[in-house]
């Protein structure tokens, strides 16, 4: 197909999916949230962060701040986004010390990403959230169902309860072309900056009664990243709640992966072995699998390696999915994921304006359709690409509130 061609393809279903997303089953999602402090990195704070990684250290904290400096500005020259993880009580406020108060806090989380996007565009789901203070509901959006005892409630009419049991994570959003020094931002990409160990969500109500909810096609397990080692409690936990979905015929229950402290812990949270569908970014494809190859091979060893029927690749400009022959088509699926993490590019948040913009760009280098082997087939379309997005935090993640509406569309 030609550029013109997809953008038509992409045109026409989101009328579509704005049409349906109404009617749409609803989608159990889960199992991480936090708030997230951001901030768009223009070339004074760009300036302000290479000075300070490269002065003197005045005491120890000055001392953590200059080495956490200089690994994130590693990355932005690596062209490498991603999430770094720091045992720094501190950190906070150090890094608000530098770059002033965060532009806005918003909602952060895989589960909680997704089950924003659905809303933003009408469709239903169900939230896994054990933090109920003030300061975590006042960014979940309203419509987001949550359970309380035996019911589903919207988020806000629910009362605050508790205090957090996490500390906001500061993300850095750099945008490609920002100058600094005597380079530039190569990538535009976000830095996820996380300062300390957090439990998955562990709500009861959430595991008691999402099992007997009528009609759901779909299902998010996620938050393995957060814990911390020698957590076995985190995975045991999601492992049994994946098994509860499956065993009330939920037909898709999907685990969505992150950037791990190591990995081995990548590859420890693969072998949960519950999903029905694992999704991960292709940097993360090449972390667990420990080498750069055909990204769809790969892939295929993940499913082989997890008891998957599907894993699912996102990238930048292209998303790709390996499947058993028999198995439907998924193009569906990815083109619905590239729709919603195309608009969310374009406006910086979650949107309902669906169609791509003119500036799109449709790439023709992509993996190949076709089959792979043993019962195996890879599919792939590309995205509605932007050189320049208003924002690139939470695109993976809208990329998978797209994957599992496309499920639950009527």
């Amino acid at each position: 197909m030609t550029a013109t061609e997809w953008r038509d393809t992409y045109t026409r279903l989101a009328h579509r999916v704005t049409a349906d997303a109404v009617r749409a089953h609803t989608v159990l999602t889960g199992n991480s949230a936090c708030v997230d402090g951001l901030w768009r990195i223009d070339a004074g704070l760009l300036a302000a962060m290479a000075h300070a990684a490269a002065s003197p250290p005045a005491g120890e904290e000055e001392a953590r701040g200059r080495d956490l400096l200089t690994e994130i500005l590693g990355r932005v020259e690596a062209a490498r986004g991603g999430e770094l993880v720091r045992h720094w009580p501190g950190g906070p406020r150090w890094l608000t010390a530098l770059l002033g108060r965060p532009g806005r806090y918003q909602l952060g989380g895989t589960g909680p990403q997704v089950s924003w996007a659905l809303a933003t565009v009408g469709a239903p789901s169900v939230l896994a959230l054990a933090d109920r203070s003030a300061e975590q509901l006042a960014v979940v959006d309203p419509r987001t169902g949550l359970c309380q005892s035996d019911t589903v409630v919207p988020a806000g009419s629910v009362t605050p309860s508790g205090r957090p049991t996490k500390q906001p994570h500061c993300v850095l959003e750099f945008t490609a072309g920002t100058r600094y020094g005597q380079g530039a931002v190569l990538r535009s990409t976000r830095i996820i900056v996380r300062f300390g160990d957090e439990p998955i969500e562990q709500d009861e109500d959430f595991a008691g009664l999402t099992p007997r909810l009528p009609g759901v096609r779909a299902g998010l397990l996620s938050g393995l990243n957060g814990p911390p080692d020698g957590d076995l409690a985190s995975p045991n936990w999601l492992a049994g709640l994946g098994r509860d979905w499956a065993a009330a015929g939920i037909p898709v229950v999907h685990h969505e992966l992150a950037e791990f402290s190591t990995p081995q812990r990548l590859r420890e949270a693969l072998d949960l072995r519950v999903a029905t569908s694992v999704g991960l970014s292709l940097s993360e494809l090449y972390t667990v699998s420990g080498r750069r190859g055909e990204p769809r091979l790969l892939a295929r060893d993940i499913a082989e390696r997890t008891g998957a029927r599907r894993v699912v690749v996102h990238a930048d400009n292209w998303a790709l999915a390996v499947h058993r022959d028999q198995d439907s088509d998924p193009a569906g699926a990815l083109l619905v994921g590239n729709l919603l993490a195309g608009a969310r590019a374009r406006a910086g948040r979650p949107a309902a304006e669906l169609v791509p913009p003119p500036d799109a760009e449709f790439t023709a280098d992509l993996p190949a359709d076709g089959p792979l082997g043993d019962g195996w087939r890879a599919t792939s379309v590309p995205s509605p690409h932007l050189r320049r997005p208003a924002g690139t935090v939470g695109l993976g993640d809208t990329f998978v509130a797209g994957l599992l509406l496309a499920e639950s569309l009527p």
